[in-house]
């Protein structure tokens, strides 16, 4: 059974505090979900800055309701945003969860994102007691694919036109590491 923690849990690393999310990061997430690079591999990129309302709802009442537990990546050196990692739905009958992030371009390719999900991994198998930790991956994103890799997560295999965005169905993996 999953050890749900009484408050929302900050967790830092060497260069990261990893954070609730609040409604100040509203912009800085609609940057994330509107970059069309980021984006490519996610979904189809939000248009309109009053769209980001329903995912800030998600990650900031998440916690509170058991059914995600997100965090909000911040640079310690300069308090910046940069992304977001975490899990994004449960199941606790299983004791597994879905992990995910974004990760703002300025911010990508300098280990940012393995140094939050190694913290937001520990946490899951240590405090929540995941037995599972799982990922999908859409084929083409070889650095997500890379650090899934690196971080001693197992490719289950392919799930052909699992997902639907830009007008197409697009293959993923499914990534995890059971522990």
């Amino acid at each position: 059974m999953l050890n749900w923690p009484k408050q929302f849990p900050t967790l830092e690393t060497e260069r990261l505090v990893l954070r609730r999310t609040t409604k100040k990061d509203a912009s800085y997430l609609f940057r994330c979900y509107s970059d069309t690079e980021i984006m490519q591999y996610l979904g189809t990129p939000l248009d309109n800055e009053d769209s980001i309302d329903g995912i800030l709802d998600e990650y900031i009442n998440g916690f509170e309701e058991g059914y995600n537990l997100i965090w909000v990546l911040e640079v310690k050196e300069n308090g910046t945003f940069a992304g977001t990692a975490g899990y994004e739905s449960f199941s606790f009958l299983d004791n597994k969860a879905d992990i995910g992030f974004t990760l703002l371009q300025s911010h990508q390719r300098i280990g940012y994102m393995a140094e939050a999900l190694k913290a937001v991994i520990t946490f899951g198998t240590n405090t929540l007691k995941l037995k599972r930790i799982q990922a999908t991956v859409v084929k083409e994103n070889k650095p997500s694919v890379n650090l899934f890799t690196k971080l001693g997560f197992c490719n289950e295999g392919l799930m052909s036109h699992s997902v639907f965005f830009s007008d197409k169905y697009h293959d993923e993996f499914i990534y995890a590491k059971v522990n």
